[in-house]
């Protein structure tokens, strides 16, 4: 197995129309309403998060992975006018940690603009590029057709089906060669 940086800091990450900064203080107010958003939450983990759970979620990014230099979690502001769009991550599987999964959530207001699509493709290079990952993969509910479009349009591919306390989902992935060849 390649060795991998996964101690990278303050790294902000351009595509063509976003800019993925690492979360600041100030930014606090923007993922806690896209964690409290049952909209946006519809697919995300197990739904839409109290308040307090959201805070919690706040404290640990900073407290625990920023503190830690962990810096793959990224706040996405649009390049034109700085707006707040959403959230990207790119992160070990809580349960399998040999992979690394991309994540993204954006508000429901900037959804059906190719963000998501952007997004996914950028985590997908900066995973190989980057951390040296040699497979990247990403977990989607089965019912979650827009995000299944997003990950395909990046170049991933189904791979296998897993479960969890919720059922079933999906697991896409994207190897290195795979990669290079699109």
């Amino acid at each position: 197995m390649r060795k991998r940086r996964f101690f990278l800091f303050m790294k902000t990450i351009e595509t063509k129309r976003l800019l993925l900064k690492n979360y600041l203080e100030k930014d606090k107010e923007h993922l806690v309403s896209l964690l409290t958003d049952a909209a946006v939450m519809k697919n995300v983990d197990t739904g839409v998060f109290p308040i307090e759970k959201a805070n919690k979620l706040w404290l640990k990014l900073i407290e625990n992975f920023y503190s830690q230099g962990i810096r793959t979690i990224w706040a996405v502001f649009a390049k034109d006018d700085s707006r707040y769009i959403g959230h990207a991550a790119i992160r070990p599987r809580p349960t399998k940690t040999e992979d690394w999964e991309i994540s993204y959530m954006l508000k429901t207001e900037e959804w059906g603009k190719g963000f998501a699509t952007e997004i996914a493709g950028r985590l997908i290079e900066y995973g190989f590029d980057e951390l040296k990952l040699i497979k990247v993969v990403a977990t989607i509910d089965d019912g979650n057709f827009a995000s299944i479009k997003v990950v395909e349009k990046a170049g991933m591919s189904f791979s296998h089906y897993e479960y969890d306390d919720e059922g079933r989902f999906s697991v896409y992935s994207i190897k290195t060669e795979t990669h290079q060849q699109t």
